[in-house]
């Protein structure tokens, strides 16, 4: 028999996080996973990042996550997303070799002090007085731990399908397990049937690329790791191309939705809101004629495109047909069809904000088994867990993360405060503080926190001092210089306003025409001796909290606020039930969620204001206010 401080099921991309993050804390750590060779697989497209999913990304990265760093290595084209729009919502979003990118996974965590991969199933876990005590596999050896992280992805009961054809699976060729769906079942989860799906993939010399619009690569983006200086691809970057449905695809499709398993009745599970199958649009958008298809070329070695856009489960012939229907399609080749994939999946009301079971101490649970969808989602939740897990094994109070200071903390809240219908998937709407929690201030926000907790390295660190020190010089100088009515002429040949009043050139960054790059020439037409730091990043930062520093400093008082609501907690064995005055909808719900702050509680739908100021009046009564975080 094996003793471990925490055992981690699964090597997807919540479960590498998590198992690295405990490791990292310096727990003795299990990954037990099915393949080896499948550490870190991405089943479905090639991409990491997005909207919303690349702040994830690189706060996953400030937190001493895995994710970011692969991502610069195995990176086959990268482009900057959202720039129409405000910085809030910019972010990057990069493909990466789906041979090179697992491959570097398994190599990092088989390098990793402390933790140890298994090749196996397993078949339960085991407890022992509603606390987790360790698990048995597959192979009938036993492993002891203090703690389990499952991360089982879309490998519980999975069923494929395929037009009428059903396969018992997890995803292509891998199997599906059923005892750990009896062992959450039976120790008090709820357990919900939601359905995902992939495209098919397509070989790239069938393809008229000429027929499509090129997206080429944008190397100047930058990389996705607060570690890096920049991308470090093995290969030349790759171009993607566009091309879109048509009303003949949208005829045939219509034609054919008898065959769809979606369709006929033979899925049940509930699918993905914001990332509909093909089948959907046509149907739930029928106004439109065009839909965009992206064709993303997996890995460098191979021709495999993934069609971006047509996930489906119509039978492979249907596919095939409906393919050579769109531009640049004609003569397409399909190497393999797409298929939907129905699982289990435990409803995240049954945990707290740790991703701890609350029927079982020491059991955590993290990605899409929590009801969530995509590798980013998946890996926020997988750092999370492993911290947690750390601190739970080592006897060590668990890390809050408060929805006010990063995406993840917005999603964990979600997910355990209102729970999900269908797979939850990170939008920036979703995040009510999303001026302050932008995808080039991640560092900022959290490498403090991974500092904290364990998991910055010493060069890790010295890179974020070193650029937040030259932020700070750099907006000190910028404040420190002015210009004044009398450099009205020098204003005006830059075609900036002539200003009625001394101005720091820092103020002046807030007029919408007047950039970074135009103060410092300004400061040198001026005699003013101004530097700033070289680095792009460091450098945007300091011209973003000029341009909204108006926004900033309300949005920063709301936060400040919503930080005295969560500074309130709430005593684990508290009695809903027997404070006098709370509606009977708010005991009801408060009883279910168990909220551990007054903040939380605000956010448990159906919860009445009124009722969340006599739970605060009573709290703080007692005592159990605390002082917010800075």
């Amino acid at each position: 028999m094996d003793r471990f401080d925490v055992i981690v099921v699964g090597a997807g991309h919540a479960g590498i996080e998590t198992a690295l993050a405990a490791a990292r804390l310096g727990c003795k750590t299990a990954c037990v996973t099915l393949r080896l060779d499948r550490i870190g697989h991405l089943p479905c497209n090639c991409s990491i990042g997005g909207p919303a999913k690349g702040h994830m990304a690189r706060e996953v990265d400030a937190l001493g996550g895995e994710m970011a760093v692969t991502t610069d290595q195995a990176v086959t084209h990268i482009r900057r997303v959202g720039t129409g729009r405000g910085p809030a919502v910019q972010t990057l979003r990069a493909h990466v070799c789906k041979e090179l990118y697992p491959l570097l996974m398994r190599r990092t965590m088989e390098q990793m002090p402390g933790l140890t991969l298994i090749e196996d199933t397993v078949e339960t876990v085991l407890t022992a007085n509603s606390r987790v005590v360790g698990a048995l596999l597959g192979s009938g050896h036993r492993i002891d731990a203090q703690a389990v992280v499952l991360t089982t992805g879309t490998f519980l009961n999975g069923l494929c399908h395929q037009g009428k054809t059903q396969t018992r699976a997890a995803r292509l060729g891998e199997p599906a397990v059923a005892g750990l769906s009896n062992f959450l079942a039976e120790s008090g989860h709820t357990l919900r049937r939601f359905k995902t799906g992939t495209t098919p993939r397509v070989r790239l010399s069938s393809l008229d690329l000429a027929a499509c619009q090129e997206m080429a690569a944008e190397p100047a983006a930058g990389p996705f790791s607060y570690k890096h200086d920049a991308l470090r691809p093995e290969r030349p970057l790759l171009s993607c191309w566009q091309t879109w449905t048509n009303p003949e695809t949208h005829a045939y499709i219509r034609a054919n939705l008898s065959e769809s398993a979606m369709y006929s009745g033979a899925i049940q599970g509930v699918g993905p809101r914001y990332c509909p199958s093909v089948e959907d649009k046509v149907v739930r958008f029928a106004e439109k004629e065009h839909h965009p298809i992206f064709l993303e070329i997996e890995t460098w070695a191979c021709e495999e495109v993934y069609v971006q856009g047509v996930s489906t489960s119509l039978p492979a012939e249907v596919q095939l047909a409906l393919l050579k229907t769109v531009p640049g399609m004609a003569n397409v080749d399909m190497i393999r069809p797409g298929y939907a994939v129905e699982y289990d999946s435990a409803d995240p009301l049954g945990l707290t904000p740790h991703l701890m079971s609350k029927s079982v101490a020491g059991l955590f649970l993290a990605g899409q088994l929590n009801g969530t969808s995509g590798y980013e989602e998946a890996a926020g939740q997988g750092v999370v867990a492993g911290i947690s897990a750390a601190k739970f094994a080592t006897g060590e109070a668990p890390v809050d993360f408060p929805r006010q200071h990063s995406f993840i903390g917005v999603m964990l809240d979600d997910l355990v405060t209102k729970g999900v219908d269908d797979p939850y998937r990170m939008l920036t709407a979703r995040a009510e503080h999303r001026l302050t929690l932008r995808s080039d201030n991640a560092d900022t926000r959290l490498t403090p926190v991974s500092r904290e907790i364990g998991l910055c390295d010493d060069d890790r660190w010295r890179r974020f001092e070193a650029k937040h020190e030259a932020i700070a010089a750099g907006r000190a100088a910028l404040e420190g210089a002015y210009v004044h009515p009398g450099h009205g002429e020098i204003l005006t040949t830059l075609e900036v306003t002539p200003v009625g009043d001394r101005v720091s050139l820092f103020d002046l960054m807030r007029r919408p025409e007047v950039s970074l790059d135009l103060c410092l020439v300004l400061a040198a037409a001026c005699g003013l001796d101004v530097h700033v730091p070289a680095q792009e990043d460091a450098r945007a930062q300091i011209e973003l909290a000029a341009k909204y520093s108006g926004y900033l400093t309300r949005q920063e008082k709301v936060t400040s606020s919503a930080s005295q609501l969560e500074a309130i907690r709430i005593p684990v064995d508290f009695d809903f039930e027997g404070l006098g005055g709370l509606s009977y909808e708010s005991k009801e719900k408060l009883t279910k969620i168990r909220p551990t702050s007054v903040g939380q509680a605000s956010r448990v739908p159906g919860v009445r204001m009124s009722d969340v100021a006599l739970l605060m009046g009573h709290l703080k009564a007692k005592g159990h206010a605390r002082r917010a975080p800075a």
